[in-house]
């Protein structure tokens, strides 16, 4: 028994062991690489984010989620700028071409102070800010910040206030332990088949462009995303600082029928608490709206900076 129960931990061991080292040795493939970026843009001191900017006009500043970068957006970057719309789409503080977070706060506040100085480093005012996802938390604690220069909100499958119990933080610091995913990275075909089912319970039942998984494997391969993706989920948050209710400007608020990630209950309690909200639920639609419905998000959002 002794015996036997020695040459099942020999086993484990090599499983955990050996394939970082084949690797180590064998890397194959060099990972991909992100488009680069049109500008660097300050927002906080000496931290840049790498962003893409297009068009003239009024502003509108697009926030990706948790993972993710600014070339998510780009479906709906290069259709809104022609509107006659001034378009920023920046990699937030960690992913991508961006600078790496410093100080080891991982918090949405974190991110709404960086989106703060953004639209500060810019002299950007009235500007329509559109959260997707984690995204989207970060657009509402930004206003609850300091609101002077947002003009409105778009909100995409947001994250925000779970009218139930939200999911525990610890169930995240669990699953995505940096032991765990460090192994993970050691291993590549073990990383793209975790983005891969990742991707798939993103998109549900609708189709996933052939853009979409090289985009993301080529942000994992960046520096600092994944230490950033951990940090953030370990530091989640669904609660009451997540609420609209405080704030007094036009909220829009566009949610998936079919979203896997966040239920269209959260969508719901958005608008039910927000003072003046708008509701759009696109039926079979995923999390990934600004990719797979990009032509309608364009329109409604482009007739929401335009209503009066």
């Amino acid at each position: 028994m002794r015996r036997l129960l020695g040459t099942v931990v020999l086993l484990l061991a090599a499983l955990v062991v050996l394939p970082p080292l084949f690797f180590r040795v064998f890397p194959g493939d060099a990972p991909p690489q992100l488009p680069a970026a049109d500008r660097r843009i300050l927002v906080g001191e000496g931290v840049f984010v790498s962003a893409v900017v297009r068009g003239r006009g009024k502003p509108v500043v697009l926030v990706h989620g948790l993972p993710g970068s600014g070339h998510d957006w780009r479906a709906v970057t290069e259709i809104l700028a022609p509107l006659g719309l001034h378009v920023i789409a920046y990699d937030r503080v960690g992913y991508g071409r961006s600078d790496a977070r410093r100080n080891g706060d991982f918090s949405i506040d974190a991110n709404a102070r960086d989106l703060l100085g953004l639209l500060e480093s810019e002299g950007l005012a009235d500007a329509t800010v559109v959260g997707w996802s984690y995204g989207g938390a970060t657009a509402i604690r930004a206003a609850r910040l300091d609101p002077s220069r947002i003009g409105r909100l778009v909100l995409i499958g947001s994250a925000g206030p779970w009218p139930d119990r939200p999911p525990d933080p610890a169930i995240y610091r669990l699953i995505f332990s940096v032991p765990a995913m460090a192994w993970v990275r050691a291993v590549p075909p073990m990383g793209r088949a975790l983005q891969a089912g990742f991707s798939a319970e993103a998109f549900g039942d609708e189709a996933m462009p052939d853009w979409w998984l090289p985009q993301l494997a080529a942000n994992f391969a960046s520096p600092h995303t994944q230490e950033t993706w951990l940090g953030e989920g370990a530091a989640m948050s669904w609660g009451e600082e997540l609420d609209p209710a405080p704030l007094d400007l036009p909220i829009l608020v566009i949610q998936g029928e079919d979203d896997r990630l966040v239920p269209l209950e959260v969508a719901e309690a958005i608008h039910g608490r927000a003072r003046r909200s708008q509701l759009w639920v696109i039926e079979g639609g995923s999390h990934m709206l600004p990719i797979t419905h990009s032509d309608e998000i364009v329109k409604r959002v482009a007739s929401f900076v335009d209503a009066r």
